[in-house]
């Protein structure tokens, strides 16, 4: 495929795990949540299944879009009180698009090695923001709506009928994601941000 970037244009798709996680920061003022003794996150592999366009920009940019994409995401958070202990978990499926800018090496025969970095946009389908919550039911939501930044790297290796390209990225949200219902689950925390390590394998004719 000696002439593959040559082209303008390139559709592909993309499969991949992940490991999710949220960063937790705890209110300042903790007198009031003062029988919550800890908190802390719990991390499960996921999925995620997509789609590639991929805008050649020169011989060593690229512009990608990823959508949609689909990515299955599950996070734990284990609370310690004085005499007892909860987990909740927070479960969500993501459609996912991304917006990334792609910064290649020169081809080494039938390699490059390329980093990459750009903006995310998702959407929760299975939020829980309306799901029934109470004290001894402990439900923690985050917003549906997201955005975030990524940063990678990956390695473009040519076929003679497609390109493959393995690729590591991280995923952190920007601001506070977590939705606030007056329980002490949630009140007792200022901040909740998602954040992902994602390995891909990208396949583009």
């Amino acid at each position: 495929m000696e002439q593959y970037d040559n082209k303008r244009i390139h559709f592909g798709f993309t499969i991949g795990t992940n490991t999710g996680r949220v960063r937790i920061d705890r209110r300042a003022d903790r007198a009031p949540f003062d029988t919550v003794k800890s908190i802390n996150s719990v991390t499960f592999p996921g999925i995620g299944l997509g789609a590639i366009t991929n805008l050649h920009l020169g011989q060593n940019w690229d512009l990608r879009l990823l959508f949609p994409v689909i990515s299955f995401v599950q996070r734990n958070i284990n609370y310690e009180f004085e005499n007892s202990k909860k987990t909740t978990q927070i479960e969500s499926a993501y459609c996912d698009a991304d917006m990334l800018i792609k910064f290649k090496s020169d081809r080494r025969k039938n390699v490059r090695v390329y980093v990459i970095g750009g903006m995310r946009a998702s959407y929760d389908l299975a939020s829980t923001v309306k799901q029934d919550r109470s004290i001894n039911k402990p439900v923690v939501s985050l917003v549906p709506i997201t955005f975030g930044y990524e940063v990678g790297f990956g390695l473009d290796m040519y076929f003679e009928y497609f390109k493959f390209s393995p690729e590591i990225k991280f995923y952190n949200t920007i601001g506070n994601s977590l939705y606030h219902d007056g329980y002490i689950y949630t009140e007792s925390i200022d901040r909740l941000v998602p954040q992902l390590i994602q390995f891909s394998l990208h396949f583009e004719g």
